[in-house]
């Protein structure tokens, strides 16, 4: 029986698959050895037929619903969707999120020390791809002796992820939702990304990616996560919290108090060296390309799909999933187009539990 805590639960601590050989990156690098973090919520069915994969974002990682203890200040990232009676059930499923490579959150990253020289992998750190991303997760349905998912869920990045698995290994999904995602990142959201790199490697204290050793503080990061932010909101949200309010009196706006406050929450935790690859990755995805169109890349999948879009999302307007939903119709996908209306851009899926669990519930019933 789960132990429930207020509006969540306890869950068990974070798990790790070895590889003493290594892992391959895409563009040819071998990192080893090579430590895979995830965790898991639910109960396993005896036909293994009951797993769903989360797949998550840039920013968090493996911990996406539950508490550790009843202490902790605050559950997993996405605890409002993934929980007992909630979006996605654990009382009918078995939840697996997979820290992918280059996440600083306990898979081997550019901050773990490299057993050669005990220092951190730093600069010499491979660079990543989605399909990187993928792969740590097949290797853990496999040590899991998870054939096939049952259902792939996933949001901003974790919804490219989602997209990626059904182009590369569509047989083993049963369902897929991908949330605020596209099949590639829009150009004018690619260069707020190249911006916001551009100030994180422009920083002096960045080292070209070799700062370990220095304790001043990486301004970079920090500006490249206002950049980020701001295009994970909109004119409304921007409008309703802010307007152009000062902040105590003072000539500084709350907007500017606000963007400060997350930049320098997010840079004394997150590593500059991770933000730069996994969001380069982000951007280097490309189902068009790679596959020479986007219905090629959905040949095979026969599988339900949901697709979900925001109608105030800046970073994947509706536009985007519009197109991704008439090429997954032209290769003969069974897929649904969702547009919800939110003041709360971007975020929305962290935000409007209300708006996406029901829909999300519905769909995996249906499976």
């Amino acid at each position: 029986m789960p132990k429930l805590v207020d509006d969540t639960f306890l869950c068990d601590p974070p798990k790790s698959l070895e590889l003493p050989g290594g892992f391959r990156f895409s563009h040819g690098d071998r990192v080893a050895p090579f430590t895979i973090v995830f965790e898991t919520y639910g109960e396993l069915n005896a036909d293994r037929s009951n797993a769903v994969l989360v797949c998550h974002a840039l920013s968090p990682g493996a911990h996406c619903a539950g508490k550790y203890t009843s202490d902790d200040a605050k559950a997993g990232w996405w605890d409002g969707m993934v929980g007992y009676g909630k979006g996605i059930d654990l009382s009918t499923h078995f939840v697996v999120c997979v820290n992918f490579p280059g996440s600083p959150w306990g898979t081997t990253a550019p901050r773990s020390t490299d057993p050669e020289t005990g220092k951190p992998y730093g600069s010499r750190y491979p660079w990543v791809t989605v399909e990187d991303m993928v792969e740590s997760q097949r290797l853990v349905a496999d040590h899991l002796e998870i054939a096939k998912w049952n259902a792939i869920v996933g949001n901003s990045l974790g919804g490219m992820e989602v997209l990626m698995w059904a182009a590369l290994h569509p047989e083993r999904i049963g369902g897929l939702i991908s949330i605020a995602a596209s099949a590639f990142v829009p150009v004018a959201s690619v260069a707020w990304h190249l911006i916001g790199r551009k100030i994180i490697q422009s920083d002096p204290a960045f080292k070209g990616g070799d700062y370990y050793d220095s304790s001043d503080p990486l301004r970079g990061l920090q500006l490249a996560r206002m950049v980020g932010h701001m295009t994970y909101l909109s004119n409304e949200a921007l409008e309703s919290k802010f307007g152009r309010r000062r902040r105590g009196g003072t000539r500084q706006f709350e907007v500017d108090s606000y963007l400060e406050y997350q930049a320098q929450k997010f840079g004394t935790s997150y590593d500059a060296n991770s933000y730069v690859r996994v969001q380069a990755a982000m951007d280097e995805m490309d189902l068009d390309e790679q596959f020479g169109s986007l219905p090629k890349a959905f040949e095979r999948l026969r599988c339900k799909s949901l697709l979900v879009s925001f109608d105030s999302d800046w970073l994947f307007p509706t536009s985007e999933i519009a197109r991704l939903e008439a090429a997954m119709r032209e290769a003969g996908v069974d897929v649904t187009h969702l547009d919800i209306a939110t003041p709360n851009g971007h975020d929305a899926f962290l935000i409007d539990y209300d708006l996406l669990n029901p829909p999300v519930r519905e769909f995996l019933d249906a499976l």
